[in-house]
């Protein structure tokens, strides 16, 4: 397996020297994500669990379980009393019964989330043959944000080698907020900021994006974006930032002279914030498909414990990497 960038080689080692323990839901009824669970374990990139609902589901991989591998199966599992009784506690102010909690729980999703709540597992990824939604409906209920304020966000890591240099772009929302407002995209840029700092190892500069650049052009989505800005430069944040901005203003310097030439994220410009997802998933898919770029994504960003969702489209390469980064969110 290759990892051919300095960046995916280091999510790799910062990964194995934290030795986390990661769920993966989907094990039994996707091939790509138990190959990528495999291989995880077998480079020591993270402690992994496979959950299944039938004891013989994984006999063509000659599975042998070690510290780094185990099998868990949902239905006989003998933590899964345990489970039960903790996600009643949890929800049964939403009318959640022994009875109900035992049928939740034959959702592989909602037995590994409650894994994670409990610190059985340290993270959980997911997505590769089921909806994000469906990802991420358990920790929305069970894991939550890490505060109230906090709502969260997603990112896709975007990379190319371009003249024998590393490309690097962090792009949010691209998976789960439909139609945020100016203090979601505030808080969606400190958020990817951060992560430009953790797992990226980069000094964050934010374009918050828009059809506009400065002024140039109005409508709700200009007004939206400038609000954000203001709420950013109210809260004095730590990092560069600007907007509204096109993308050819954020990241081409000779556009960014002409349009906003006193900016100092023009043109170079590393997290790009975009107004919606409708253009957040066009944008990093424009970005892969006909850019050449990798994505890495998406992955959550902003949840008390880290649940992560897989692009359906993704090879047991990119899970594998998605693996190591909900690993090196556990930090």
């Amino acid at each position: 397996m290759s990892f051919d960038t300095k960046i995916e080689k280091k999510w790799l080692n910062d990964a194995k020297s934290l030795y986390a323990t990661i769920v993966l839901p989907e094990a039994y009824f996707s091939e790509r994500i138990t190959l990528a669970g495999i291989e995880a374990a077998k480079q020591n990139i993270a402690k992994v669990i496979l959950l299944t609902d039938d004891d013989n589901a994984f006999e063509k991989y000659s599975i042998e379980e070690s510290e780094n591998l185990k099998v868990i199966n949902i239905n006989t599992s003998d933590i899964r009393p345990m489970l039960q009784e903790t996600l009643v506690t949890l929800r049964k102010d939403k009318g959640m019964t022994m009875e109900l909690a035992d049928q939740t729980l034959k959702d592989a999703v909602y037995f590994g989330t409650m894994m994670v709540e409990l610190g059985l597992a340290d993270g959980l990824v997911a997505g590769a043959e089921i909806s994000t939604a469906k990802t991420f409906k358990p920790a929305f209920q069970i894991i939550k944000s890490k505060d109230k304020n906090t709502k969260v966000s997603s990112f896709f890591v975007m990379i190319k080698e371009v003249d024998g240099e590393e490309s690097i772009y962090v792009l949010s929302d691209c998976g789960v907020n439909i139609a945020p407002d100016a203090n979601d995209l505030a808080g969606f840029a400190m958020q990817s900021a951060e992560t430009c700092r953790n797992l990226c190892y980069m000094d964050p500069k934010v374009a918050m994006l828009c059809y506009s650049t400065k002024g140039s052009a109005e409508g709700d989505c200009a007004l939206k974006v400038r609000e954000a800005v203001k709420i950013l430069e109210d809260k004095n944040v730590d990092f560069d930032f600007d907007g509204e901005m096109q993308l050819d203003a954020a990241v081409v310097e000779e556009v960014a002279k002409l349009k906003c030439p006193n900016s100092k994220v023009g043109g170079k410009a590393n997290v790009l914030i975009f107004p919606n997802l409708e253009s957040g998933n066009i944008g990093y898919k424009l970005m892969q498909r006909f850019g050449g770029y990798k994505a890495i994504g998406p992955i959550a960003q902003g949840m008390r414990k880290p649940i992560n969702d897989v692009s359906r489209g993704a090879n047991v390469e990119e899970i594998v990497e998605a693996i190591a980064l909900t690993v090196l969110q556990t930090k």
